[in-house]
């Protein structure tokens, strides 16, 4: 068992897990309108492709970087239409976030058909070579889901400008309240030991360590059952305590290594990403599908049923929120 090094501080808030941590992952209905943000993601705004009045379809792109489908700017990351309908609008709006600063918005009007758009062709990752691979991350639009939305793609540049011996998957989630990781892992496993085995391909690391609260039991014998035939990937229980989920908590817990204040964690040869992050990979590479929902946990005191949706992104929250 791998050897855990002492991280010091953190507090053992009230967990409130028990809410949702028996609720499987539903799938949310879609809202009449989705409001889809051109900045998703940290770094420069996606461009729209769209016009109002347009019809798009589900997975269709609505949005680049200014730079192009390979942003040469700086970082970015491409933007699809989370359904099928009618573009309504494209206009500066309040963001979903607690600056409240305007951003620019795509107003989609679902037709409620759901159609997709012509998807890319799937990737065989064994037959597919690291360079191809990263391009098809990067064209889904795959952002990290542990909260901080840094591109995928821009990580994964890491690889050539840094030697890279570890890659670490984050299912900690150490937060009050919330079980989408937690859920994620129960129920979607193999995906994403899957994802995880094309994030390894890619950046040709040695070992992949994937960390998870020691008290989501049904999410390590899911894991580590999904795991067992792969010998370079360990499932690793660390100690329920906030921050842990923290990334450079984590790589201290796991590497025993603190990364310096101004410096990434790939300055130390180590790159840290989301389960979810990794179950999305996976979407892309097998079946060509592009980042356009995310599980999101609902719950708390005043919420009638707690529960785990998976959600489009662009949903109102206010529309969440009437689910439950």
């Amino acid at each position: 068992m791998l050897r855990l090094f002492r991280v010091r501080g953190g507090v053992q808030p009230q967990q409130c897990k028990e809410l949702t941590a028996d609720q499987p992952i539903k799938a949310l209905p879609l809202p009449s309108r989705l409001k889809v943000p051109m900045r998703q993601h940290i770094g420069i705004a996606a461009r729209p492709l769209v016009e109002v009045g347009q019809r798009v379809l589900t997975g269709q792109l609505i949005g680049i970087c200014a730079g192009g489908v390979i942003c040469k700017s700086g970082i970015s990351a491409p933007v699809h239409a989370p359904t099928s309908g009618i573009i309504e609008e494209i206009a500066m709006k309040p963001a979903p976030h607690p600056s409240g600063l305007d951003e620019l918005m795509v107003t989609i009007r679902a037709d409620g058909k759901d159609e997709w758009a012509e998807l890319p062709a799937r990737l065989d990752p064994l037959e597919t070579g690291a360079d191809d691979l990263a391009r098809r991350l990067h064209q889904s639009g795959i952002v990290g889901l542990g909260g901080a939305t840094f591109p995928l793609s821009a990580k994964l540049e890491a690889r050539k400008r840094h030697v890279l011996h570890l890659l670490i998957l984050n299912g900690a989630e150490c937060e009050p309240y919330l079980t989408a990781d937690d859920r994620l892992m129960r129920e979607g496993a193999m995906q994403i030991i899957d994802g995880a085995l094309i994030l390894r391909r890619i950046l040709e690391v040695p070992h992949v360590y994937i960390a998870i609260e020691d008290n989501k039991r049904e999410a390590l014998d899911a894991m580590t059952q999904a795991a067992h035939p792969h010998v370079e990937i360990s499932i690793v229980p660390v100690p329920t305590r906030y921050p842990m989920g923290s990334e450079k908590h984590l790589i201290r817990a796991l590497s025993g290594e603190e990364v310096p204040s101004g410096s990434l964690p790939a300055d130390l040869g180590i790159i840290v990403n989301n389960v979810g992050t990794a179950y999305a990979a996976h979407q892309a590479v097998r079946y060509g599908q592009p980042l356009i929902s995310r599980v999101v946990t609902v719950s708390g005191g005043a919420v009638r049923r707690p529960s785990n949706f998976e959600v489009r992104i662009g949903t109102p929250v206010s529309f969440l929120f009437e689910q439950c």
